[in-house]
Order: structure tokens, then C-alpha cells, then sequence
């Protein structure tokens, strides 16, 4: 009943949509491109009413003084705010120079006093020439519906499981890699020192089977890398822990629906039961569990190879099980899986105390861990830290505040990055007892960072939101940046700051969903959500498949495409912020801008879950 309840809920939100994008008396002008003059990029799902609304004007040559801007009902066409009557809401970057990120001319549209709900575009006059921005809302829930679909990605990306119809609609298959010697009798394989997404190798080193199914595939190969699982599944427990009591049961409609617990808590466990089968008996956890890539994924008979095990697995699994254990006894859901996961922690922990780290150890340097063809591990000391932060907040024991307290003295958290430390930091400040001058230092010190994060958007950034410098992955930064200013909102004891923090979270929001420089929301298959211009291309061995029969009908769309599954971000523009590729041309590197990864989207889907559930 929750669920169909959530069901219905989303749907009369998009029914709402539907209805203000009825036949207008005229069509509309056609929407901007990047070869556009004059280009007005928005947030493809809109802005909330009393929230700051900023639309990016640019040009490849400087803006005039005589642009004609108007905000039009999408249904009527109808100007309902216009530039010429708002004098001075048009604001030109750097006094009308040339936004060096970006290489545009730009200047912000600032529509804030306009609140009315509705469906709108901003339009470019200019006689027969006329062009407008692409579609948007204005509505207190904008964001609910693409946030749950930005979680829900999670579950159309899981492995080793059937997905069916009921829940997964047209992107459903059979059971994938179930069979004989795979995910559920997976070997340890000996590694030939080839490339982390690559086969382990030929020869099986450890005959003895293990379950080592669940969890979700890291990217676009069906890989699954106890660093990398490690640091998302982290990351969403700090982003569950930002969102309090909101989430509820029956938000994403996934099969667990239904259970009395929230679904974003039902979703992230998949991971959580996956470090657990992730060890042996004594606790020494495997690094990486190799699966061959399908189209359907239930295609592929190969086995499931493991590399062998290590102390920087180790140490992962043991943080990333005390932090789980903390969040759900917090929130009295289910004792006995915390419990389960906080003796499973102790059981790596401990074991690494009578086997002490690294090991392997590297054959030329004993004091560093040999590399095993894992990827990488999250860093073993701030790993070291949250397990004791969660062991401190459970028992009280000082050697534990010892640990925090030794590793914390050697942070610093650049504006929006070394996300590894947030969770210890997290759960060290909310401990009962702990001690006052570190938790103020750990409070100033991730909140003074939130300021230049802070300082990185509004009026100092061409498209109001920035980070240090697009590279691959680059939407993983934009997602962290807004994460920590969330994080920030939540720490702080000053009203001013956290509106300040929650603002500038939103201008990250706003660039992920198309207010960037080209024009992209950079979620996938959301135009049933409002996005006009949503990615439509994902490098994924499933879901981007071109050498598939199968795969063809997930690539792009028109006659016989249905696209990608839906809420899925991609790593974003590489090289520059215009720089990105939109098509599976092996030549032209795609997995390096439109491949999606369970990094990028932990950071992001947060983010946007946050204003979708708590930021109204």
C-alpha cells in the first residue's frame, strides 16, 4: 500500500506536468542549441518557489545591452516576466568579460521574485529568429520525482539479480551471473597483471567457492571493487543521515518496498550484505569481484573470478560495516542486522591487530601493500579512523577516541573534496561524550571549508556553480561540492551559514540538470520528468551495448528506442566545460564523459534527494 501510495503520488506529479506542457495557442519557439547566438541554459526540471532562480544568458560574443528576455507559460506562450520591466535582473559576468572556465560571455537571469507554480521558458526575442530556453517548472516538489529516480538507479544497476517488470518496466532481465561457478560459487583467480576491468586471470589459485553475489556494478563493466562500493556505500549513509526521518518506505517502488523501512536504507543494504559475504571466516576481505559483461546480462555463462585478499580490503569492510551498524541502531530499524554488521567490522578489525597491515606486502618496499589488481582501496588510515569513530560511539572506550583523535589531527579538507573523512567527522561530532575541543575543530574545520565551496558559486562562477577543474568524472565533483555544503547546512549552529551553505548546494543542483554550458541535464532518460535535453547515450556494457541486437533499443532515442534507464548521472564534461563526448565511438575515449559510476551517482544522488525531500 506505501508503495502504490508512492506510485500515485508520482504520477500525479507527472500528470501535473503533462498537463502545463498541453498544446500551447502557438507553438513555442524552438529551443537554444550550443551553436545558438544568444543561449538562455536553466535547470530542465525548474526551481522552487522561494528559492533563488538564476538562468545562465551566453553568447560566444559579448552580450548586448538590448537582449529581450522574456519568461513565458509554457501552455499559453503568454510573457508573464519579462526582462525589460525588471531592470537590473540581467547581470553580466565580470562586467560583460569573457568567463574563462567556460570561454562564454555570460550573464545571470535572476527571476527570484517571479514564484507563481507552473510550466514556463524563458524566450530570446528576436523576430523570425526567436529561440527559447528549454522547458521548466516552478513547484515546492520539483525535485522529489527525479530524486527518487536518481536513487532508484541504484536498483536498475544491481547485480546478480532478476529485475522484473513489475518493478524495473521496460529495462527488466532474468537473473544475471547465477550459474555454475559464478557469483554464488566465485573462486579466487591468479592475477596476470593486466588492467583492473579485465579478467583476473586463468588459473584458479583457491578452489574453494564463495558467495560473493549483490551490490551493484560499479560503471558501465559489471565489475564490483570493494574501494570504489566501499567509498559510495559511505557516502549514501552520509547522505541517508542528511536527510533525517524524510526518506520513507515505498519511495523508489523496489522490491523490498513494502518492509516497513525506508527504501533508500532497503537500497544501500544491497551493498551492505555484499561487504558482508565479502571475507572469509576470519574476516580478510577480497578486493575485487571480476563479472563478465552481457547483453541481457543474464547472457554471460563465464565465471566470476575474485583477486585474493588484502588489508586495505580489510580495513574497508571494516569501516563501511561500523558505519552501517551506526546508522541503522541510530535509527532502531533492525537490531539484529546492526548487529550483524558491527561483529562482522569487529571480526576485520581484529584481525588485523594479530595480522597487522600491509599485506601482501610489496616485494620491493615491505612497508607498502602490493598491488593485487583490485583498483584501489579508500585510504587505510581515514578507514581506520570511521571504524573507530563507530567503535567509540558504540562502547565509549577511549583507545578508540584516541585513534579519531590522532588521524583527525592530520586532516584538512579542501572545499569539497577528501570525502573519505566526512563519515568519521560525522559520527565523531554527533557522539555523546566526546571531546568538546575536537568536535568544535572538526565543525570548523568542515564548515570553514564549506565557505569556499560557497565562494565558488553565485555571482563568482559564468554558470553560477564551479569546481577546481573538469576532468573525468568532473560531475563527481560538482556532486561532492553540493554534498558538502549540505553536510555543512547540517553542522552548523548559525542560521545565517546554513542558508548560505543550502543555496549555494542548489547552484550545484541547478548545473547537473542543465544549467551548464551545454545544455545538458546530465541525468539519464528524464524527459518523462521534464527534462527536454536529458543524456540519452551511456557508455554501459547493458544499457550502451551497440554490439548487441538486444543493446540497440537503449542508444539514443525515436522509432523503437526507449533509452537508457532512467536517473543515472554520467561523468560529465572532461577537459574543459565544454568538452564532451555523446556518442559509443570507441576512438573518442566516450567511457571518459558519458560513462555512469556508483561514485558519481552516491555524491549526486544525494544531493538532489536532499532538495527533493527536505530542502522545500
Amino acid at each position: 500500500m506505501v508503495r502504490l501510495a508512492s506510485i500515485v503520488a508520482i504520477c500525479s506529479i507527472l500528470g501535473a506536468c503533462y498537463a502545463t506542457i498541453a498544446p500551447a495557442a502557438e507553438p513555442p519557439p524552438p529551443a537554444v542549441t550550443p551553436k545558438s547566438a544568444v543561449r538562455v541554459w536553466v535547470d530542465q526540471f525548474g526551481y522552487r518557489p522561494a528559492a533563488v532562480k538564476i538562468a545562465v544568458v551566453a553568447s560566444d560574443q559579448a552580450l548586448g545591452a538590448d537582449l529581450a528576455l522574456d519568461l513565458c507559460d509554457a501552455r499559453t506562450g503568454q510573457a508573464v516576466w519579462t526582462l525589460k520591466d525588471h531592470a537590473g535582473a540581467l547581470k553580466p559576468f565580470k562586467n560583460g568579460q569573457k568567463d574563462g572556465e567556460s570561454g562564454d560571455f555570460t550573464a545571470h537571469l535572476d527571476f527570484t521574485d517571479f514564484k507563481a507554480p507552473g510550466r514556463y521558458y524563458v524566450a530570446v526575442k528576436g523576430g523570425a529568429g526567436a529561440e527559447r530556453s528549454y522547458l521548466f517548472s516552478i513547484a515546492a516538489d520539483v525535485y522529489r520525482a527525479p530524486g527518487f529516480a536518481a536513487w532508484k538507479a541504484f536498483y536498475y544497476n544491481r547485480a546478480d539479480t532478476e529485475k522484473p517488470e513489475k518493478y524495473a518496466g521496460p529495462w527488466n532481465h532474468k537473473a544475471d551471473h547465477r550459474g555454475p561457478n559464478q557469483a554464488t560459487g566465485a573462486r579466487v583467480y591468479q592475477w596476470v597483471k593486466n588492467a583492473h576491468w579485465d579478467p583476473v586471470g586463468t588459473e584458479v589459485a583457491d578452489p574453494a567457492p564463495h558467495d560473493v553475489s549483490g551490490s551493484w556494478w560499479d560503471a558501465g563493466n559489471f565489475d564490483k571493487y570493494m574501494g570504489n562500493t566501499t567509498l559510495c556505500h559511505n557516502e549514501l549513509l552520509l547522505g541517508v543521515e542528511l536527510l533525517g526521518a524524510a526518506p520513507k518506505d515505498g519511495d523508489l517502488a523496489i522490491p523490498e518496498s513494502g518492509n516497513r523501512l525506508p527504501d533508500v536504507l532497503d537500497e544501500i543494504r544491497c551493498a551492505t550484505a555484499w561487504l558482508i559475504r565479502m571475507a572469509d571466516s576470519t574476516g580478510a576481505a577480497w578486493g575485487r569481484v571480476y563479472e563478465k559483461t552481457g547483453c541481457p546480462p543474464e547472457a554471460d555463462p563465464s565465471p566470476v573470478m575474485l583477486t585474493q585478499q588484502t588489508s586495505g580490503a580489510t580495513m574497508n569492510r571494516a569501516a563501511a560495516l561500523a558505519w552501517a551498524s551506526t546508522v541503522w541502531q541510530e535509527r532502531k530499524l533492525d537490531p539484529a542486522f546492526s548487529k550483524q554488521c558491527m561483529d562482522e567490522s569487529m571480526k576485520s578489525w581484529q584481525l588485523l591487530q594479530t595480522k597487522p597491515h600491509p599485506w601482501p606486502p610489496d616485494a620491493k618496499d615491505p612497508k607498502k601493500p602490493a598491488y593485487t589488481g583490485e583498483w584501489f582501496f579508500v585510504d587505510f588510515e581515514k578507514c581506520r579512523a570511521l571504524a573507530a569513530a563507530c567503535y567509540f560511539r558504540a562502547t565509549g572506550k577511549p583507545e578508540y577516541e584516541k585513534i579519531v583523535q590522532e588521524s583527525a589531527s592530520k586532516w584538512s579538507i579542501p572545499p569539497g573534496e577528501n570525502v573519505e573523512v566526512w563519515p568519521a567527522l560525522w559520527v565523531y561530532v554527533h557522539t555523546p561524550g566526546a571531546d568538546a575541543a575536537t568536535v568544535k575543530k572538526l565543525r570548523d574545520m568542515l564548515c570553514g571549508a564549506a565557505d569556499g565551496v560557497v565562494k565558488q558559486t553565485g555571482e563568482n562562477r559564468g554558470y553560477a556553480a564551479g569546481v577546481r577543474g573538469y576532468w573525468w568524472g568532473s560531475n563527481r565533483a560538482i556532486g561532492q561540492a553540493g554534498l558538502h555544503c549540505l553536510a555543512a547546512a547540517e553542522l552548523t549552529e548559525d542560521p545565517a551559514a546554513r542558508a548560505r551553505y543550502l543555496a549555494a548546494a542548489e547552484e550545484y543542483v541547478h548545473y547537473l540538470n542543465g544549467r551548464n554550458p551545454i545544455g545538458l541535464c546530465f541525468w539519464s532518460n528524464m524527459k518523462a520528468l521534464g527534462a527536454e535535453n536529458s543524456v540519452m547515450v551511456m557508455f554501459h556494457a547493458w544499457v550502451g551495448n551497440f554490439s548487441a541486437k538486444e543493446g540497440q533499443k537503449y542508444i539514443g532515442e525515436g522509432e523503437g528506442k526507449i533509452g537508457p534507464f532512467p536517473g543515472m548521472v554520467v561523468g560529465g564534461v572532461n577537459g574543459g566545460m565544454k568538452k564532451y563526448i555523446n556518442n559509443l565511438d570507441w576512438r573518442q575515449n566516450p567511457w571518459e564523459f558519458n560513462e555512469p559510476c556508483i561514485t558519481y551517482q552516491s555524491s549526486c544522488a544525494s544531493l538532489l534527494m536532499y532538495f527533493g525531500l527536505k530542502g522545500r
